[in-house]
C-alpha cells in the first residue's frame, strides 16, 4: 500500500462513506480512488471497519472528550527495530437522534485483532483534589474552591505561633492533581502520587521546599533567596524558571526538566552540582549515583500539566504506571513480555481509562480486561 492515501482529507472518505458528500466532494473521492489501487486498498478497509462499528446495532460509540484526527502508535521490541505500526482514525459521526459521539476504527491490522475493553466498567479520569496536612497534624481538603493561601489562613491550628515558620504538607492521591501558588508567587503544579512540603512562608536566605512525586514549577524570580527543591536523590537549585521534576519513590532515578532559565542539580552521591541550559534534562541513577544530561523536547514532560500525554518512544510498563497513578488503578502483566512493547502517541489525560486502554489494544498485539479497578495485561 502506498502513502498516497494521506493526500486526501481524511473528512471527505467519512462523508463519503456516510453518503453525505456533495457532488464536487464525491468526485474529488472518485479521483483519489482512481489514481492507484493503494488507495482503494485503504478506502475497502475503511468502509469494512465503517459497516462494522458505525451502522445499525453493532455501532460502538466512544463518548470522548475530544476526537484525534490521527493516533500513530508504533509498538517496537526497541526503539530500533520497528515491528508495528498502526493509524487510528477518529470521526465526529452523528448516529442517534439524540446522541452524538466519537468513534473509531482500526485501519491498518487484519479485523480479527480488534479487541474492547469491557464496557461494564467504567474508569473515570482523575480530579483536581489534594489534602493540606498542618505540622500539627490537622488536615483539610483542598478542592478548586479552596485556594492554599486561604487554606493556610482560614484553618491555621489555633495554637500555632504567627513568627514561626511551619512547614506543611500537600498530598495529592492517586486519581488527582492540584495547582498551587507559594507564599513567594512561585506556582506549582503537582501530579498524581505525589506530596510537596511547603512553608506558609519563605524567610531566611532561602526558599526550600522538599518534593516526592512530580511537580512542575514556575518560580518567582528572587536573585537574593534562591528555590530549592529537595528530592530523594538530591537538590535543584534555581532563582526564576520554569521546570518539571520527576522524583517519585517508586522510580530509580530523579530527573528534572528545564523549560527557561538555569538550574543546579546535585545529588547526594555528586562532589559538585551540575547546571543545565532550557531545553535539557538531566537524569540522576539513584543506584549507581551517575547522572546523564541530553537534550530533549520539553513538551513530552510537561504536557501532563496541559490535559494531555506525549509519549515518544516509551515502554509500555511506564505508560501503565501514569495510567495507573492518574486513574487510581493496579496493573497485573498476565504476560510479562508485554511491558518491553514501546509507543509513541498523543493520548487524551482527561478520557476515561477505558478510551485510552481500547487505543492501545486497537493499535498493538496487546489486549486488557478489567476486573473492578485492576487492569490485567495480556498479549493477543
Amino acid at each position: 500500500m502506498t502513502d498516497d492515501k494521506r493526500h486526501i482529507n481524511w473528512d471527505l472518505i467519512v462523508r463519503h462513506l456516510m453518503d453525505v458528500a456533495t457532488g464536487e466532494e464525491r468526485e474529488e473521492v472518485e479521483r483519489w480512488l482512481a489514481e492507484n489501487e493503494g488507495n482503494g486498498e485503504y478506502y475497502r478497509k475503511a468502509k469494512r471497519y465503517f459497516e462494522t462499528y458505525y451502522t445499525g446495532k453493532e455501532t460502538r460509540v466512544v463518548d470522548c472528550k475530544g476526537a484525534w484526527n490521527e493516533f500513530v502508535v508504533y509498538a517496537d521490541k526497541s526503539r530500533e527495530t520497528h515491528i508495528w505500526r498502526a493509524i487510528v482514525k477518529y470521526a465526529a459521526i452523528l448516529l442517534f437522534p439524540l446522541c452524538v459521539g466519537f468513534g473509531y476504527w482500526f485501519l491498518e491490522n487484519d479485523e480479527s485483532q480488534t479487541t474492547f475493553v469491557s464496557e461494564d466498567i467504567s474508569i473515570e479520569p482523575g480530579t483536581t483534589k489534594a489534602v493540606l496536612v498542618f505540622n500539627s497534624g490537622q488536615q483539610v481538603k483542598l478542592t478548586d474552591s479552596i485556594a492554599f493561601g486561604q487554606a493556610i489562613e482560614k484553618f491555621k491550628p489555633s495554637g500555632q505561633i504567627d513568627e514561626a515558620v511551619e512547614y506543611n504538607k500537600i498530598i495529592v492521591p492517586r486519581g488527582g492533581e492540584y495547582n498551587l501558588v507559594l507564599a513567594d508567587g512561585t506556582s506549582v503544579m503537582i501530579n498524581s502520587d505525589s506530596k510537596l512540603n511547603v512553608p506558609d512562608r519563605f524567610e531566611g536566605k532561602e526558599r526550600r521546599v522538599r518534593l516526592e512525586g512530580e511537580a512542575l514549577f514556575h518560580v518567582a524570580r528572587d536573585v537574593e533567596h534562591p528555590f530549592i527543591v529537595e528530592t530523594v536523590g538530591g537538590d535543584v537549585t534555581v532563582l526564576g524558571t520554569v521546570f518539571n521534576v520527576n522524583a517519585y519513590s517508586d522510580e530509580d532515578y530523579v530527573q528534572t526538566t528545564l523549560v527557561e532559565g538555569s538550574v543546579a542539580f546535585q545529588g547526594k552521591g555528586m562532589a559538585d552540582a551540575k547546571t543545565i541550559s532550557p531545553g535539557e534534562q538531566i537524569t540522576y541513577d539513584l543506584q549507581t549515583n551517575g547522572i546523564n544530561v541530553e537534550r530533549v523536547n520539553t513538551d513530552i514532560f510537561t504536557a501532563w500539566t496541559e490535559g494531555k500525554w506525549i509519549i515518544e518512544g516509551m515502554r509500555l510498563d511506564e505508560i501503565m504506571k501514569q495510567l495507573a497513578r492518574w486513574y487510581d488503578i493496579t496493573v497485573f502483566y498476565q504476560n510479562p513480555e508485554a511491558k518491553e512493547l514501546v509507543f509513541t502517541g498523543d493520548l487524551e489525560k482527561y478520557n476515561k481509562c477505558n478510551v485510552i486502554l481500547d487505543i492501545i489494544s486497537l493499535t498493538t498485539n496487546v489486549e486488557f480486561e478489567l476486573k473492578e479497578r485492576v487492569i490485567i495485561v495480556k498479549m493477543k
